[in-house]
């Protein structure tokens, strides 16, 4: 990993705002909004098995410890609106030899629907270039969730030809502006 990735990859580098929402790395206040999520069968449903709470709870844990890690490898990101937790994304499967890196977001069903998610992952995305100016950004996902689907092509995501489950985003593609 060179010197400038090993600079971008701090977790203080990934304190985004746009027009409605603070995204931060997540925090030890966060732990309702990760049980929330995780421990929901309808939230998890495109995701894997949700995790029993005790499961959940050590899975907060050692994600609040990979977040201090620099350079991170993964890090994980509250999306907050006017003081409220709304979900989380993660940057995840970071590759610096390949210049891939992965990203994901997870929202509490009361702010689904109001585009808070095109919001969140836009701005995830661009920092994410902002950031690791050379990296292909990839998107891993149930080809059946129609929403996220929709979601990963309106934010300027393009699918893999070899597999239906993977989408990209190359630097310097369009991505929906989030101020």
């Amino acid at each position: 990993m060179d010197l400038d990735w090993q600079q971008a990859a701090k977790a203080e580098n990934f304190v985004i705002s746009t027009s409605r929402l603070l995204i931060r790395p997540l925090a030890e206040p966060d732990l309702q909004l990760y049980l929330d999520l995780y421990t929901n069968a309808e939230t998890m449903v495109f995701v894997g098995e949700p995790l029993p709470p005790e499961k959940a709870i050590n899975s907060f844990q050692s994600a609040l410890r990979i977040n201090v890690k620099t350079p991170f490898k993964r890090l994980f990101l509250s999306i907050v609106e006017q003081g409220q937790c709304a979900g989380l994304c993660a940057i995840n499967q970071w590759n610096s030899e390949t210049a891939q890196v992965e990203v994901g977001i997870m929202l509490l069903r009361p702010w689904h629907g109001r585009g808070y998610a095109t919001e969140a992952l836009a701005a995830l995305i661009q920092r994410v270039q902002q950031q690791f100016y050379t990296a292909v950004i990839k998107g891993d996902l149930d080809p059946e969730n129609k929403a996220a689907v929709q979601l990963v092509l309106k934010t300027g995501f393009q699918p893999d030809s070899n597999c239906s489950r993977t989408y990209w985003v190359k630097q310097n593609d369009a991505v929906v502006p989030f101020s």
